[in-house]
């Protein structure tokens, strides 16, 4: 930091306007202010991309921009055959409504350009299960949910799909559909009410978490 100098004025040397020296304070001032701005001007984050996810419901559109907590979270466990990737679709201040979880099984790190399809069995802890489930909250926060594997359970008719479409430096885009139900309901499978979810589209930032 630079130090003010004050200038020393002697008896002996005739008075001189003060004009010059009033002139050295702005001046200072000035520098000052450039400096602060400069360095509040660095601490100035980016501005957060346009994150966001839109789908239909029976043919209603649904469109949203993604909270903070909206992200892919793509799990590398080296103590694991699959790797598991959790789609995090929340906005606003209720994470428990408008909003889609989708989990993803995979063999190896997700490729993009590749459409992973939820009757695909994986197996886990070598049993069949999904290579995908989707959950879905609506406005008024109620489950639906696609989450059965046909194979294992005459009647169901849930399915579901992902494709992770194009990696940036700031995130993924990807599309999804899904035939889910009522997480509630109760009765035989075949006689379920199905929601449709279609012309599914996202956009969102890449977190990689190691086990």
């Amino acid at each position: 930091m630079s130090r003010i100098v004050t200038p020393t004025i002697h008896k002996t040397v005739k008075k001189s306007k003060p004009t010059h020296y009033k002139m050295k304070i702005p001046k200072i001032l000035l520098l000052c202010l450039f400096v602060v701005f400069a360095f509040s001007s660095c601490d100035k984050e980016d501005p957060r991309p346009n994150y966001n996810y839109k789908f239909k419901v029976n043919g209603v559109e649904k469109e949203f921009s993604g909270s903070n907590d909206a992200n892919i979270v793509f799990i590398e466990d080296p103590n694991s055959s699959n790797r598991f990737t959790i789609f995090t679709f929340v906005t606003g201040n209720d994470p428990n409504k408008n909003a889609i979880i989708i989990s993803l099984r995979t063999n190896v790190t997700p490729e993009f350009g590749v459409n992973y399809e939820m009757q695909n069995p994986i197996l886990v802890n070598d049993q069949p299960a999904p290579s995908l489930t989707l959950i879905y909250l609506d406005e008024n926060g109620k489950e639906y949910g696609a989450v059965l594997l046909q194979s294992l359970n005459p009647g169901a008719m849930d399915n579901a799909s992902l494709m992770l479409t194009e990696l940036t430096t700031e995130g993924s885009y990807g599309t999804f559909e899904a035939v889910a139900f009522d997480l509630n309901q109760t009765g035989e499978l075949s006689q379920r009410t199905p929601l449709n979810i279609t012309d599914g589209e996202f956009f969102m930032p890449n977190v990689v978490s190691l086990r």
